[in-house]
């Protein structure tokens, strides 16, 4: 086998002797934000929709799904987001749950406490999850949540 040389040739120039190429291209300005007074700062919204819907929950993209809205896919999905599957090896407790009459949106808040997760925990209980629906073994979410920010969700909701 022959052995195999490479050899690179690179030139150095300086500012003075050839400009560079981002010197040559013409900057792209972008527009100020511009707020009007007495109005909030919507920069930490996702969308900036209009004067009227001022930010992305506002405007039906995250949080403004009803309790009807909620599928087996979504059940499905959130399973596989959150690592159940991997930690169970098997879609059995999930397929049990839906299997057993609760609605979607009920199932995913079951799975949401027994996971603590929080923003999930608020965008359902927003869509009209029961608070009281219990799974196979008569748990409540309020029974499966342990951090306090996902109880004290739970608890409001339940008042």
């Amino acid at each position: 086998m022959a052995a195999m040389t490479f050899s690179t040739s690179v030139r150095c120039f300086n500012s003075t002797t050839r400009p560079s190429r981002a010197a040559a291209r013409p900057q792209r300005v972008l527009p100020a934000v511009q707020r009007v007074p007495g109005t909030r700062d919507v920069r930490a919204a996702f969308f900036n929709f209009s004067k009227l819907r001022t930010d992305s929950s506002d405007a039906g993209i995250y949080g403004s799904q009803g309790r009807n809205d909620f599928t087996t896919d979504d059940v499905e999905h959130y399973f596989n987001y959150m690592g159940m599957l991997a930690v169970e090896g098997t879609y059995d407790r999930m397929e049990q749950m839906l299997s057993s009459g609760l609605d979607p949106v009920d199932v995913l808040l079951l799975m949401a406490a027994s996971e603590n997760d929080l923003p999930k925990i608020e965008e359902l209980l927003a869509a009209g999850a029961d608070v009281s629906v219990t799974d196979s073994e008569n748990r409540t979410p309020l029974e499966l949540a342990t951090k306090e920010e996902a109880l004290a969700a739970l608890r409001a909701a339940k008042k």
